[in-house]
């Protein structure tokens, strides 16, 4: 199943870019594992696309985020996505 995560961040933060090595080294890890198909920014946040077996196993993989475990992201919308045209459909 694919899911889409759209994070907001706390726009207070002013350690981003400090913490971003360590969220970006995991979107990595994710990706290189083939469970993040893409991300990227987006205005006050990002947009994660996620294949995972259902959501709880999807909420486990963004869970373990830097951002997220750091506090960086204040909201997570996700949701399963039906991709009807594109690489992943």
């Amino acid at each position: 199943m694919i899911f889409a995560a759209l994070y907001t961040y706390d726009p207070a933060r002013t350690d981003i870019s400090d913490r971003r090595p360590s969220h970006r080294a995991y979107l990595k890890s994710l990706n290189e594992g083939g469970s993040l198909l893409a991300s990227g920014p987006r205005g006050g946040g990002a947009l994660l696309i996620l294949s995972a077996d259902d959501e709880a196993a999807a909420r486990a993989l963004i869970d373990a985020d830097p951002f997220v475990t750091s506090g960086i992201v204040t909201d997570i919308d996700l949701e399963e996505w039906t991709v009807v045209y594109g690489p992943w459909s």
